[in-house]
């Protein structure tokens, strides 16, 4: 009898571990991002991991005597992809992009300052933002965004003996020249033998060494 769906083929589809998440890679669907241009460009730390949300909107007539969902009846007529991260450290860029705000300085140059923007502008997208993990056997999988906008605003908690975190949903946008009918996003999934078993926490530790 069969007890268990475990394979030999197992590890290596068994996603593993927080990973790590990335902006300002450049986006290309036919390349995917190597590790030594991930190194360079990792937002932060993260705690409480976070996930990722690819949904698809259905478009269905409602047509006399249709009682149940008809598979040829079924519309594609949008999209949505978000990822929604826990960064534990705070920076000058990520506030600003939350709040769809303006940075700037004090005059004495000690204090970044972070100021209200009455409209988005072209900073407050994350370029080439993503996540890149690993499967159990060290097998790399990699999600990019080609815009990414913090569509959930700013907010955190401070709380006795513990750190704060930042929560933010970043989500993916098209521009005029991808199109206007679907979403430029990528997921490259390792599938090849050419492969080094890299952990995502190592290239995290690597980035800030």
């Amino acid at each position: 009898m069969l007890h268990n769906g475990i394979t030999t083929g197992t590890p290596s589809k068994v996603l593993f571990g927080a990973g790590v998440y990335f902006k300002g890679v450049p986006y290309n669907e036919k390349e995917a991002p190597t590790e030594d241009v991930i190194k360079k460009a990792i937002v932060g730390a993260t705690q409480e991991g976070g996930t990722l949300t690819i949904t698809p909107e259905f478009f269905t007539p409602e047509l006399d005597g249709a009682m149940v969902a008809i598979k040829e009846l079924q519309k594609k007529v949008g999209e949505t992809a978000i990822m929604e991260v826990s960064f534990a450290e705070l920076t000058p860029e990520l506030m600003k992009n939350q709040v769809i705000g303006k940075q700037g300085e004090t005059t004495d140059k000690k204090y970044a300052v972070v100021t209200s923007d009455d409209q988005v502008r072209p900073n407050h997208y994350y370029e080439g933002f993503g996540y890149y993990g690993t499967f159990f056997d060290g097998r790399p999988l990699c999600i990019i965004f080609k815009h990414a906008l913090c569509t959930s605003g700013f907010t955190t908690d401070s709380k006795n003996k513990t750190n704060s975190v930042f929560k933010g949903t970043f989500a993916c946008q098209s521009d005029l020249e991808y199109g206007a009918t679907r979403l430029p996003y990528a997921i490259f999934i390792h599938t090849g033998t050419d492969w080094q078993a890299v952990n995502a926490d190592e290239a995290a530790a690597a980035a800030t060494t």
